[in-house]
């Protein structure tokens, strides 16, 4: 009981006195803040990016199905021939008939700024088209293809399009993303390390006659660190918090400025807030990087 009383007064003390420290060197503390905060900023968004759209990609990974676009001239029967055909098709979930109108109403939705293009003809160019969905799950793309083949050249469609070739691409580009975002932010997070460890060394400096009176009267190196890196882990939740904070702010100000335009690159870049996950992990670099950085200025001086 008496040593984890002593623990707790020992931390009671290293907050104390970084406390103390902030407000007597209130700006070599906002310097390392700023740095960090702008750093986990930029992160974030990068984070913020890759999480919307990996998350369109999944939807679209689990959500297969063939475009199967009619003529103009199909006839009633022949539609409803090509839909009990495909809906009798092995793997095929449902089947779903788009009308011109429908699918005009859908591009006004999908390209809200593009609208005048099309309202300005005198005819709606768009087709009806039948959407074959399928099964998720192994397999599928190669019974998407199978579909496809089966439905092309059936009397009344104009084209079947079944391409899972782009997704596979994203999906690849997605992977290298985070990978080479891993690599530079590992380097940038290096040089704030740097940074911080250099501005919060001038804060020890700043008390060097006080560390050297403690240092002559027993204290040990420890114990006179202690403080410097509570200000330090400090200055990480400050900083993560306030990146957190500027990352959901610019996210909702584009919506909000972008109103129902541009809804499409919105919605894949910046419909959902970052989750609790990237949230915490852009929290804990943050305290690691300070951490660290507090690390490497008392230690070179004490």
């Amino acid at each position: 009981m008496s040593r984890l009383r002593q623990s707790l007064h020992r931390l009671r003390y290293f907050a104390t006195d970084a406390w103390d420290e902030w407000r007597h060197s209130p700006g070599v503390n906002l310097l390392a803040v700023a740095t960090l905060a702008s750093t986990l900023f930029l992160a974030g968004l990068v984070m913020l990016v890759l999480v919307n759209v990996e998350h369109r990609v999944r939807i679209l990974h689990d959500d297969v199905s063939v475009q199967v676009y009619l003529r103009d001239d199909v006839t009633e029967t022949a539609k409803q021939r090509l839909e009990e055909e495909a809906a009798a098709l092995a793997g095929v979930s449902r089947v779903e008939y788009v009308s011109k109108q429908e699918a005009h109403r859908r591009y006004k939705e999908w390209a809200a700024d593009m609208t005048a293009l099309i309202d300005e003809l005198e005819e709606n160019p768009l087709p009806a088209s039948l959407e074959v969905f399928l099964r998720p799950g192994p397999g599928s793309e190669e019974l998407g293809a199978a579909v496809a083949v089966k439905l092309a050249g059936q009397e009344g469609v104009e084209e079947v399009r079944f391409d899972r070739a782009w997704l596979r691409r994203l999906v690849a580009l997605l992977g290298l993303a985070r990978i080479g975002g891993a690599g530079l932010a590992c380097l940038v997070f290096a040089a704030v390390v740097f940074v911080m460890a250099s501005v919060l060394r001038l804060a020890v400096y700043a008390r060097r006659n006080e560390i050297d009176i403690m240092l002559l009267v027993g204290a040990t190196p420890a114990f006179v660190r202690g403080p410097f890196l509570a200000a330090g882990l400090g200055q990480g939740l400050i900083a993560s918090g306030l990146a957190l904070l500027m990352v959901e702010a610019v996210r909702r100000a584009a919506l909000a400025y972008a109103g129902s335009g541009s809804v499409v690159l919105l919605d894949l870049i910046a419909a959902r807030p970052l989750p609790a996950g990237p949230s915490g992990l852009l929290m804990a670099v943050g305290l690691l990087v300070s951490l660290t950085g507090a690390y490497f200025a008392v230690r070179r001086t004490l």
